[in-house]
């Protein structure tokens, strides 16, 4: 897919008086946890399908007024997916009900008063589904309490051959076992010798659906070129990486906090990434990645922020 404006998407988020959490097709893809609003942008060309999509928003109210997590009418979210230069779909426009108990859509924008208008250009038919408990999870043992702590789920629909499908498309639903424990940090110790030794094959081995999936969508021939290209351009890969972060044991592995998507797809280890560090030993650079696994198969790269 050629990188062009005809094909570019991105997603927009403004927060009010809430701790927000966004999953795009269940990958983790903004975090929000400040007492300031929110507002937020990102290019999601990548995260996104031909056909139905699903945006999952977890939330927690906050209540400035009392200092603490209730729910209160000022609770308010808005967000907004837009292609090229057309105007953007609002898929999901909401403030908190006090009599409803749940944010309740609004017929205007909350921030900018505009009319609603969920379809737009090649997006269409947003469809909001119910509030569900969901208590996220920061790491390091943070996250919300789970009192007022929900999550809803927004899915529309794209019309857009050209986007194809995901990284993780096909993976499973994993379930949190000491098996699956162990194989994932299996995978990331495969990650962590490839970046260590700066093999480009062996990265590219443990890393190709992430990979192709990035080349497809910069226009690269293949995993192998992508790969390539980031080893020409991150840090991680570069001269200054003079070693690594030690790898978490595989006994740590099996006690530590993990991080799943919203469809417990992708998941990671929640406070330990593979990482590089500099000559002074300093952190340099870290490899923010997300494993998923076809049934039956190893786990892979699938999923990152952010690779630089």
């Amino acid at each position: 897919m050629a990188d062009d404006m005809q094909h570019s998407y991105g997603l927009s988020c403004m927060a009010r008086n809430a701790t927000v959490e966004l999953f795009v097709n269940g990958a983790p893809t903004a975090l929000h946890a400040s007492l300031e609003d929110m507002v937020w942008s990102w290019p999601v060309r990548d995260f996104l399908r031909d056909g139905t999509n699903r945006i999952d928003i977890a939330y927690e109210p906050i209540n400035p007024a009392e200092r603490n997590y209730t729910p209160n009418p000022d609770v308010a979210i808005q967000m907004e997916l837009s292609r090229g230069r057309l105007p953007a779909a609002v898929l999901f426009n909401a403030s908190y009900d006090m009599e409803q108990g749940r944010l309740a859509p609004r017929p205007k924008t909350i921030f900018g008063g505009n009319p609603v208008q969920g379809n737009v250009g090649s997006i269409s038919r947003p469809r909001v589904g119910p509030e569900e408990p969901y208590v996220m999870e920061f790491g390091f043992g943070k996250g919300t309490r789970p009192e007022y702590s929900r999550m809803l789920g927004v899915e529309f629909q794209i019309d857009d051959p050209a986007l194809r499908d995901v990284a993780w498309a096909g993976t499973e639903p994993l379930t949190d076992t000491p098996e699956m424990r162990d194989a994932l940090w299996q995978a990331m110790a495969r990650l962590h010798q490839a970046v260590e030794r700066k093999d480009r094959a062996a990265f590219v081995e443990i890393a190709r659906p992430f990979l192709s999936r990035l080349a497809y969508m910069l226009g690269r021939p293949d995993a192998a070129t992508m790969a390539d290209f980031l080893f020409g351009k991150v840090a991680w890969a570069s001269d200054e990486a003079a070693g690594m972060r030690p790898l978490l044991s595989r006994e740590e592995a099996q006690k530590v906090a993990l991080h799943f998507g919203s469809d417990r797809r992708l998941v990671c280890f929640a406070d330990y990434q593979v990482a590089a560090l500099d000559r002074d030993g300093d952190f340099l650079s870290m490899l923010p990645v997300y494993f998923a696994r076809q049934p039956g198969g190893p786990f892979l790269v699938c999923f990152s922020r952010d690779m630089a």
